[in-house]
Order: C-alpha cells, then sequence, then structure tokens
C-alpha cells in the first residue's frame, strides 16, 4: 500500500498518548487537531482517563468502536510495537511515531508495514497535517492552509518553513515529518506530492536518501507535473554529515553527487531555509519560464539597487539598459536617467514606482519586473501594502518585491499576498535564475 492510498481518506484518529496534562506531547497533538478543526471521529487512547479534553477515551486499539484511518502514537518505546501490530490487525492505514526511541524488531515492523499496514511515518517524527482534511496532528505550530507540500526529515526545520510561509502569505497543503524514516522516506513522500492535487509546490529538508534511483524519479516526476521541488540538504560537510547522521540515523550522501543528482532532476538546491522557502514560492507563482530573462530593477534607493545588480551580474544574469522615456512617469523624464536599475530617487513615492510598474511600454524590452523599495518614514507598511495591493492586478510583468530598511518586515507580510516577495538581494537573483533554470 503507497503513501497516496493510505492517505486517500481521513475520517478518523486515533492519538495513544492522548494526555489532559498541559506540556505532554499527547495533550499538544490532541489540542492542534481539535484548533485546526478536524471534523472526523477523534479517539484518545490512555487507559489512565475515562474522558481526554472533553472527549471520550478508551484503553486500547481494540477498544475502539471501529479502526481508524491514522493512528498516532505518543507513547513510551517499549509499547510501539504492540501498538503497530495491534493497527495491522485492526485495519489502520497510517501510523505516525512521535516518540524518539522505540524497542522490538525494526526489521520486522518495516516488513510488516510494507505488506499489510499501516505504513509508519517515523519515528522521532514531530507529526503530520493534512489541509484536504483539516488535520494537524503535531507537536509543531499550526501552519496556514495552503499549496505548498512541506517534507522535513527535522521536525524543527519543518516548524520552521512553516513559519517562513505564513512570513511570505503562503501554507502547506500537507506537513510531513518523516523523523527516522522507518518505513516512508523522503522518496514516497515525494511521489504523494507529485500526485496530491492540493499541491502546487514542495519544499524539503533531506538529510539522506534511501533509495537513489527512487528520489531521482520523483523529482522528475514532480516536474512532468510542473511542480516545483526545492531542496535544502542537511550534512554539506564532514562535519555536518557527522550530525546528520546522529541526528536522523541515516548516511547523509556526498553533497557534490547529491547537488548532482538534484540539478539533473531539475530541482532547485538552497543553502538556507529563506532561501528555500522564498525562490519555491517565486517558482510557484511566477510561470514565467525561460533563458535569458530579462528583469528591470525599479526602485527609490540607487544603493540597494546597485547591490541587487551585482548579484545579478554574479549570478550570470543579463541587466539590459531600457531605452523608451515613456517608461517613466511624466515628472521624472527630465531628471531621472534610464538606467537598470531605475532609480527614482529618495524623494519619490511607492505611487511613483508602481506607475512604472503598470505601464505597458517596460513589457517591449524585459519579461519580469522588480520592485525594490526601502519605505520612508512618511510611508507606513500599510500604505505601500494596500498601495501594491491596488496596483498589483494591473502590472504589466509578472513582478517579485523586494524590501530593505526600517519596517521591511512588515511591509513583506502586507505585500506577499499579492506578489511574490524575497528578503534580501542574493535571494532575488538567485530565484531569477531559477526561472531560468527550470525552463
Amino acid at each position: 500500500m503507497h503513501l497516496i492510498e493510505a492517505l486517500s481518506k481521513a475520517d478518523s484518529i486515533a492519538i495513544a498518548g492522548a494526555s489532559p496534562v498541559e506540556g505532554k506531547v499527547g495533550n499538544t497533538i490532541l489540542k492542534n487537531i481539535l484548533t485546526w478543526g478536524f471534523k472526523g471521529r477523534i479517539y484518545p487512547i490512555n487507559p489512565k482517563y475515562d474522558v481526554v479534553l472533553g472527549i471520550k477515551a478508551y484503553r486500547s486499539i481494540e477498544d475502539l468502536p471501529q479502526a481508524p484511518d491514522i493512528l498516532v502514537i505518543a507513547t513510551p518505546g517499549s509499547e510501539i510495537a504492540s501498538l503497530i501490530n495491534s493497527a495491522s490487525k485492526f485495519g489502520t492505514k497510517l501510523a505516525v511515531i512521535i516518540s524518539s526511541s522505540m524497542e522490538g524488531d525494526q526489521n520486522a515492523l518495516k516488513s510488516l508495514a510494507r505488506s499489510k499496514g499501516p505504513r509508519i511515518i517515523g519515528p522521532n517524527s514531530a507529526g503530520i497535517s493534512l489541509s484536504s482534511f483539516d488535520l494537524h496532528a503535531s507537536i509543531e505550530i499550526p501552519p496556514t492552509k495552503g499549496r505548498v507540500g512541506i517534507i522535513a526529515q527535522s521536525g524543527a526545520v519543518g516548524g520552521a518553513l512553516i513559519s517562513y510561509l505564513a512570513d511570505l502569505s503562503s501554507g502547506a497543503s500537507f506537513f510531513f515529518s518523516l523523523g527516522n524514516s522507518l518505513d516512508v522516506g523522503v522518496e514516497e513522500a515525494l511521489e504523494y506530492a507529485a500526485y496530491d492535487s492540493s499541491t502546487e509546490s514542495v519544499v524539503a529538508y533531506v538529510e539522506w536518501v534511501r533509495e537513489g534511483g527512487r528520489f531521482l524519479s520523483s523529482l522528475k516526476l514532480l516536474r512532468e507535473r510542473g511542480k516545483p521541488i526545492c531542496i535544502l540538504k542537511g550534512g554539506r560537510g564532514e562535519t555536518s554529515i557527522k550530525a546528520a547522521s546522529s541526528h536522523t540515523g541515516g548516511i547523509a550522501s556526498d553533497y557534490s553527487i547529491f547537488k548532482a543528482a538534484v540539478n539533473q532532476a531539475g530541482g532547485y538546491l538552497a543553502s538556507d531555509i529563506d532561501e528555500l522557502a522564498e525562490v519555491c514560492e517565486v517558482l510557484r507563482r511566477i510561470k514565467i519560464r525561460g533563458k535569458g530573462i530579462r528583469p528591470l530593477l525599479v526602485t527609490n534607493s540607487g544603493g540597494v539597487g546597485v547591490i541587487a545588480a551585482s548579484f545579478m551580474d554574479e549570478f550570470g544574469i543579463k541587466i539590459v539598459e531600457p531605452s523608451l522615456i515613456e517608461i517613466l512617469p511624466q515628472r521624472f523624464r527630465k531628471k531621472v536617467k534610464l538606467a537598470n536599475p531605475l532609480d527614482l530617487g529618495g524623494d519619490s513615492s511607492i505611487d511613483d514606482a508602481l506607475e512604472v510598474l503598470r505601464n505597458e511600454e517596460i513589457k517591449k524590452e524585459f519579461d519580469i519586473s522588480v520592485l525594490i523599495y526601502v519605505p520612508t518614514a512618511a510611508e507606513g507598511p500599510e500604505k505601500i501594502g494596500n498601495a501594491v495591493k491596488n496596483a498589483s492586478k494591473s502590472f504589466s510583468l509578472p513582478t517579485i518585491g523586494l524590501f530593505a530598511g526600517a519596517g521591511s518586515r512588515e511591509v513583506m507580510k502586507q505585500v506577499s499576498s499579492h506578489i511574490p516577495v524575497v528578503s534580501s538581494s542574493s535571494n532575488l537573483a538567485r530565484a531569477i535564475l531559477a526561472l531560468e533554470k527550470s525552463a
């Protein structure tokens, strides 16, 4: 049974180790399930309690009125094997093991999962989210619901990605914290993403890969189905490879081989979490592809514009000079030099920059536009956000936002609902280069 089949429906969930005690893992998971609005049947399992958080509790899986589709295990490691075996006999399709350690014959459990089920995520998982089922069975903060699949071999990195995407006005279609990947590995999780109709793109934190050929095939499948896949590799040198091995118990492959494989399969390889989230959002939201994309940089800051252009040069992105004076607002035509970056000056306003971006003439010489803006004391985040909101639907070209200076993080949050944004000039250049390479 493939993970796709195991998660074809989620009408019921059981939480082994559910607890009314604040701070307990089983308490956090059950609270998150309730908070996120899961509409299916919920079965707390704990022999110590008759009721947990207002819901009838059961002593064991065998006492449940029906087989739960999903079983979350937050119990001591000594109980896991017995719970998995009971779930197998009962017909449960997926077990998510939160516990970091487990006792018993793990090879036997893996064989059972692959033959009869339930399929297993974990151990050492932070849980899962499935937006299409309103289910957040995890210890991590609830994500914003969206169209991005999150796959992580670290629960904390997955939690960080949830937060980053929320700041970019984006969210998760699903979240899988794979942990030690006793059964379900990153390869199968990527296959799930390829066939999941609610997923448009995927961000993945990967420390190790079990099946290299299947991993490559899953990346190619995502590319064929038009879903950008962006990966952050944990373990890129001797020290970090040792740390990755200690973390999840896997063997982190040589980074140069991994990098070549991802590039060959058409994936994007990021170097940090912010780059992973921001570049993938640009790839998801901007559909233009092709070699030699010509960006027009429009700014109110000559310095920040020069920095951005410097990264473009470094990454081999061609910067062409505009030739049509008509792209400038009338009052700037005598005092602003036509150049790229197009610096309107510190006394310009957000409305001036947006007027350029709405000008149909820029389509004659450019393929994509970039709004590089430093908020001033006269223009707060709300004003800038509202201005971009009102103008964005009439932009002549696909547009990326880059903001710097005081209040820029708040501006990013306001603006990202309307255009994709990046937090640095380097991520801007990487995103445009990724658009070129993904053609």
